[in-house]
């Protein structure tokens, strides 16, 4: 799992270029609830992460452009918001991928299960759905 906080495009810049130093990894907590202050494109397309959770709010990240990134990034089979962003309007992920689909259901959420063959269960807490994701 990559979880690198608030760090700012620039310096994913200078971690990924000239090499990426992380390699692949298998499930990405998007950097600064999906602000566009972080999300370099060199970062998310090169880590290549299966599974993707943005951990935002419905006025708080979750910004169109990071959202519409990470709906393109190579080898990506799933991408997660806590809540549907009022900025990204229409490149929202489907309902089912979303924990929080409006204000008065806050309080939802997305759970990882990890085993170590390197399948992961992803267990929506607004649905109760749960979606295996094999290595």
């Amino acid at each position: 799992m990559l979880d690198m906080g608030d760090l700012t495009w620039n310096r994913e810049m200078q971690l990924m270029c000239p090499d990426n130093p992380i390699g692949t990894v298998d499930l990405y907590l998007v950097n600064h609830h999906g602000s566009d202050l972080s999300n370099n494109p060199a970062l998310v397309n090169a880590i290549r992460a299966r599974v993707a959770v943005m951990n935002n709010g419905a006025r708080k990240g979750g910004s169109a452009s990071v959202v519409a990134l990470m709906r393109a990034a190579p080898g990506l089979q799933g991408f997660y918001m806590l809540h549907r962003s009022m900025s990204a309007a229409d490149t929202n992920p489907p309902d089912a991928f979303l924990a929080n689909i409006d204000s008065a259901s806050d309080g939802n959420w997305i759970k990882i299960s990890a085993e170590n063959n390197g399948t992961m269960v992803v267990t929506n807490g607004r649905t109760g759905e749960a979606k295996t994701y094999q290595r």
